[in-house]
């Protein structure tokens, strides 16, 4: 098995173990402003009638179920890695009605669409966990640009660094140290949560996500 197929089956054994809380905690941990990126992210999309839509790593579904609830007459499907988050995610999607969404257990390394299927991908706060190595990224940014349209977009929700020192470095107190010990508190497990600070204060700064977007092929608006 190489480091890429490890890192996804650590990755769907951490995720599986904190669907309860997880929404509670995304919360606590932004401060409340994680729903405002979704809705500038829900911005950024102009459906149709069959207007094809993927959301990637979508945790209990939080932007895909806004999507379709939306936009009823778009084709919503949704991938993650962890089938506990999936379960959690369908039956969230079932209790609002919704019947243009499909969830689906997948690694988005590997998806089973057609080339050219999507006019939209959208990904909130997973596209850090898939850079746990270039490599990682590079085939997973490989495989969303393979599915999506030539003219379609790619909409990404994530944290990065801030420019500002003194930013930065409370930015890094905060992950590193604040966020494991709520995320402990809140959820009763630990290492999903020293993971999330750990992998906040490594991750890129903004310049590097438009470098890396931009060698895969990825035209920045």
């Amino acid at each position: 098995m190489n480091s890429i197929a490890l890192g996804s089956v650590w990755m769907r054994k951490m995720f599986d173990s904190v669907p309860e809380k997880y929404n509670r905690l995304n919360r606590i941990l932004t401060f409340g402003q994680d729903e405002i990126w979704r809705q500038k992210a829900l911005d950024a999309i102009e459906a149709e009638d069959g207007t094809a839509i993927l959301d990637i790593c979508t945790g209990p579904g939080n932007l895909a179920i806004k999507i379709a609830g939306k936009f009823p007459n778009a084709k919503v499907y949704a991938v993650d890695l962890s089938s506990r988050m999936v379960a959690a995610a369908k039956e969230r999607a079932m209790r609002l009605g919704l019947q243009n969404i499909i969830f689906k257990e997948d690694d988005c390394l590997h998806m089973e669409f057609a080339n050219e299927h999507f006019d939209y991908i959208t990904i909130s706060f997973g596209f850090r966990n898939l850079s746990y190595s270039i490599a990682n990224l590079k085939a997973a940014l490989k495989e969303m640009y393979r599915v999506l349209k030539d003219e379609g977009k790619l909409v990404i929700i994530e944290t990065s660094q801030p420019a500002n020192a003194l930013a930065r470095n409370l930015f890094h107190l905060y992950a590193g140290k604040i966020v494991p010990r709520i995320g402990k508190i809140v959820s009763g497990h630990k290492e999903p949560y020293a993971y999330l600070g750990a992998s906040i204060v490594k991750f890129f700064n903004q310049e590097k996500v438009i470098d890396i977007l931009k060698a895969q092929g990825f035209h920045i608006k």
